[in-house]
């Protein structure tokens, strides 16, 4: 499609192959519809909008800035995205789907609260890349699954897992957030000081690398050797 759009009823869409676009409008193709094959959004410097749909394979290409949701998107085959760029979900925005196949290069960044749902991004995946869980008040899920990089923008508030956790690259927190879990939380990369955990339940485990130890309240903690605290620990 080039920088063109795709528009019209599309009544019936058979797509076995690979639909293109670099458009950077708010409908580069229809919204609201059901896409076989591959939908592929094509500009390597984002400012694309990935309408609402349901897509078998999505694939972003940005190589850098950010391409935003424009809704619910429901990926049920492979989502592929690009190291140095991001997809942002915004504030309400649901990433869903069955996502046979998660091939995160860059990063997922969600703002959407627990009060809207639990599961911002869908649960007990492993993602790889970066997913940014980006609201500065807090008051998100972090979901279930098994992270390559994890970053908390919390600065104020809480956030609470939605099950057990495992980080293998960099955990990042924000000074003034508190991560509250009742649950596992394994840290096999590394940590930086940021927020503080809350635990009722579970055990924190840091790795070797994850040398950095939150401080806050923990029900069981198991550290490495070396390991600096970056606060009182209870």
């Amino acid at each position: 499609m080039g920088s063109n759009a795709l528009s019209g009823t599309l009544s019936t869409i058979s797509n076995n192959g690979t639909i293109k676009t670099s458009n950077t409008s708010a409908t580069p193709i229809p919204t609201g519809r059901t896409w076989g094959g591959t939908i592929e959004y094509s500009e390597v410097t984002g400012g694309q909008t990935v309408v609402v749909g349901t897509y078998n394979n999505l694939k972003l290409n940005n190589a850098s800035l950010t391409n935003t949701a424009g809704g619910n998107l429901t990926v049920n085959g492979t989502l592929t995205t690009t190291a140095g760029g991001t997809l942002d979900m915004g504030t309400s925005a649901i990433l869903m789907g069955t996502l046979s196949t998660i091939n995160n290069s860059g990063t997922i960044k969600t703002s959407v609260p627990t009060a809207t749902s639990y599961t911002p991004i869908p649960t007990g995946k492993t993602w790889g890349g970066t997913i940014v869980y980006g609201a500065a008040a807090g008051g998100q899920t972090v979901v279930a699954g098994t992270y390559n990089n994890l970053t908390l923008s919390c600065t104020g508030g809480n956030n609470s897992t939605g099950g057990n956790i495992i980080v293998g690259g960099l955990f990042s927190t924000s000074t003034g957030g508190i991560v509250d879990t009742d649950d596992d939380v394994t840290f096999n990369g590394t940590t930086n000081c940021g927020s503080s955990f809350n635990a009722s339940a579970g055990t924190v485990t840091y790795g070797v690398a994850a040398t950095n130890i939150l401080g806050g309240t923990y029900y069981n903690i198991v550290i490495p050797d070396n390991a600096s605290l970056c606060g009182n620990l209870t």
